[in-house]
């Protein structure tokens, strides 16, 4: 936990600020200060109000009412530009890159004309740029290529090329393993020790606590009040959050038969920075997949799906799965719930019902014909299972909470009647806590209808939570399996930091 630091001058100051979306009210007379030097936690359930107050203070988004000071000074209007001029940074929790343009290209972007160097040294110069946060990539490679823990690390990266006073940072470690959140907090703490203020939005209540100075709860769009980090606990936060008590728990294991069939079966699968891999997952069974970030583990959930070239065999319920590309797996029963929400997951212009409903339309036509009645009705009984907030069906996707987004991509393979097999990567990725216990709940429900789940995640307390037994990989290859009496978090954070790679890294050789 950091060490209190004395009463530094105001750096950002959102005084009274009420926002409403319709008739919607997101934010309601919130008040927050954020010190320099300090580093300022923002915590609330998906849908609180935490990216509107981002939205305000960024210049993003119009105030109704109240004041924004920046160093000082008031923001004069909704401007991205005149926050920028006044000091003010931020990292976005969707990127901001253009992911055509080259990492140096993108770098370049990102910086005011007269910082810009010379086209000729542009490489040389984005190599120097990025040095300072041990980020291993290369700059002449798309930002589309990278992975999305080094697209995190290089979203955070760039929103300090200006030198901000004020610095924003949402929900910047969704991606990260256990080794990149420790390197990112440490790059984090040196920006603090330089006099930056820092606004850190996140749902991992222990990074929370373990980084911050002093928090903010919102719930509701409504402030509950700042508290110093070292005198609230994870129960304390969570009360406030959601307006009671929450024993932080996991639905309960069903553990699955030892003679239950197998539904995947994967024998000498190898791909791009992975392989080989044997394995076998049985009916209702919940198989964690853990690593230091970059060994292999998307990689092979993708070519499992189809997605990414793969040689070897896979075969689901004892017929062999055609793996050339993603027909293949779908007509199986191989679903993937893509860790890239917005970029694979979602249309973000369709509504909450066309999201949805999107794989399940023929099952739902008559006569050709989709209905939108019937599209409602269908995913009706899901939203109230899954507590989906939203004004209606045919409300946007892309203006739900991340979490709610999250729960709309799992309503599909609820939808589906013949989903076998279920991959799931980060699935509670940007997710609030209330929000992770009803996606435990709905997946630990599929596993108990008997399909099988391949869940990877970068939080070992969720993989140790959730999971039936967990499969670490390092160098894309499988090197321990933590059974279920033997899980736990220490256990497997032991296990990924005692692999070869992360001892040099987390990288794939």
């Amino acid at each position: 936990m950091s060490t209190p630091r004395p009463v530094s001058p105001t750096a950002l100051s959102l005084r009274s600020v009420s926002k409403a979306f319709g008739a919607v009210q997101a934010l309601r007379d919130v008040s927050v200060e954020c010190r320099v030097g300090e580093i300022h936690a923002l915590v609330g359930e998906n849908g609180s109000g935490k990216s509107t107050l981002l939205g305000i203070a960024s210049g993003f988004l119009a105030l109704d009412a109240g004041v924004v000071e920046i160093g000082g000074r008031r923001l004069p209007r909704a401007s991205p530009a005149a926050a920028r001029r006044l000091g003010l940074g931020i990292a976005y929790q969707d990127y901001s890159h253009v992911l055509d343009l080259t990492v140096a290209e993108n770098l370049y972007l990102a910086v005011p004309d007269g910082v810009r160097p010379p086209h000729r040294q542009l490489a040389s110069w984005a190599d120097a740029t990025l040095a300072p946060f041990q980020l291993d990539v290369d700059v002449h490679a798309t930002a589309a290529s990278l992975s999305l823990a080094q697209r995190q690390l290089f979203e955070f990266a760039k929103a300090l090329l200006t030198r901000p006073k004020v610095l924003l940072l949402d929900e910047p470690t969704t991606a990260l393993g256990p080794q990149d959140v420790e390197r990112f907090h440490e790059l984090v703490l040196e920006q603090a020790r330089a006099g930056v203020a820092i606004v850190y939005v996140s749902h991992r209540l222990p990074e929370v606590l373990a980084v911050a100075d002093r928090l903010t709860v919102l719930r509701d769009g409504v402030g509950q009040g700042t508290h110093d980090a070292a005198d609230v606990s994870e129960d304390d936060i969570v009360a406030m959050m959601i307006g009671r008590p929450l024993a932080v728990a996991f639905p309960e294991r069903r553990q699955p038969r030892a003679d239950a069939d197998v539904l995947l079966e994967v024998s000498g699968l190898c791909g791009e920075r992975f392989g080989p891999v044997d394995l076998l997952v049985r009916k209702g069974e919940v198989v964690g997949i853990a690593g230091a970030e970059g060994n292999g583990q998307v990689p092979f959930l993708r070519a499992l799906a189809g997605i990414e070239r793969a040689a070897g065999g896979a075969a689901c319920d004892g017929t062999e799965l055609d793996i050339s590309s993603p027909i293949g797996p779908l007509r199986a029963g191989v679903v993937l719930l893509s860790g890239d929400r917005r970029g694979e997951a979602l249309f973000p212009v369709l509504s909450v019902r066309a999201n949805a409903t999107v794989q399940v339309l023929r099952r739902l036509a008559r006569l050709g014909v989709v209905g939108r009645s019937s599209e409602r009705d269908a995913i009706g009984e899901l939203v109230r299972r899954l507590r989906v907030r939203m004004s209606s069906a045919e409300q946007p996707i892309q203006s739900l909470s991340g979490g709610n987004q999250q729960k709309v991509s799992l309503m599909r393979p609820f939808l589906r009647g013949d989903v076998k097999v279920i991959l799931a990567d980060e699935p509670t990725q940007g997710v609030d806590v209330g929000a992770r216990f009803d996606i435990y709940e709905a997946l630990r429900a599929k596993a108990d209808e008997g399909v099988a789940l391949v869940v990877k995640s970068s939080d070992p307390l969720e993989l140790a939570g959730l999971c039936d037994r967990v499969l670490v990989m390092s160098r894309g290859r499988i090197v321990e399996e933590i059974a279920a009496d033997a899980l736990s978090e220490r256990r497997i954070v032991e296990a990924i930091v005692g692999s070869p790679a992360a001892r040099v890294g987390g990288t794939v050789a």
